[in-house]
């Protein structure tokens, strides 16, 4: 039975539990872009508690592919981001020893489309995890589901509840749990900076 994900931007934690533990997974390439959704936005943790970091994208208020949208780059999100994350986890453990793959994605101003600088952060965080698992895209809109568990529709920042069904409480140190005490479901970047090697096999308790 396959596994069908939508591709988001520096994916939950919760996201990479389920997509590292399941054999044979597919990332939707035809679905269309809805607003609010993980596809553009990720959240962190920094020194004033939860932050969401949001790639603009340019719409032209059609439905429209995911596959199309593209990045809006008439300002510098791109250094305002890396910012952000440098701010959050520059005395993470393990920051040092992945910033340099990072900040070269965020000094490329080249990418255009929203879909492929996600497809781009995910190959390294897979990478930066040493999972060796193969990228699967669908050859179409996939309607018909019944021999496929489908996870496209269960992350969604306006539905926490369904995330909190879906997560499994992993514990590690963060850098500001002192302050806010451990927060679950961050990005992906939240465990690697903080575990660095280790963040793979936490993943699939």
């Amino acid at each position: 039975m396959s596994n069908l994900f939508t591709l988001h931007y520096l994916p939950c934690i919760a996201w990479f539990q389920h997509y590292v533990r399941l054999p044979d997974c597919t990332l939707e390439k035809f679905d269309h872009y809805n607003k609010q959704t993980y596809r553009n936005r990720c959240k962190i943790l920094g020194a004033n508690g939860e932050l969401d970091l949001i790639i603009p994208v340019k719409k032209n208020g059609a439905k429209q592919l995911y596959a199309s949208i593209a990045i809006e780059n008439d300002f510098d999100w791109r250094s305002q981001h890396w910012q952000s994350i440098q701010s959050a986890y520059g005395k993470s453990a393990y920051f040092e020893f992945y910033a340099d793959y990072f900040i070269r994605i965020y000094k490329d101003n080249t990418f255009e489309s929203l879909y492929e600088f996600n497809l781009t952060v995910l190959k390294l965080i897979l990478k930066c995890l040493k999972l060796e698992q193969p990228l699967q895209f669908s050859s179409a809109y996939i309607s018909e589901t019944t021999e496929m568990i489908d996870f496209r529709f269960n992350f969604n920042p306006k539905n926490k509840s369904r995330e909190n069904e879906l997560i499994t409480p992993i514990q590690y140190w963060q850098v500001f749990e002192e302050k806010f005490g451990r927060i679950q479901n961050l990005s992906i970047l939240d465990l690697l900076f903080n575990l660095g090697p280790d963040s793979l096999s936490l993943l699939k308790k």
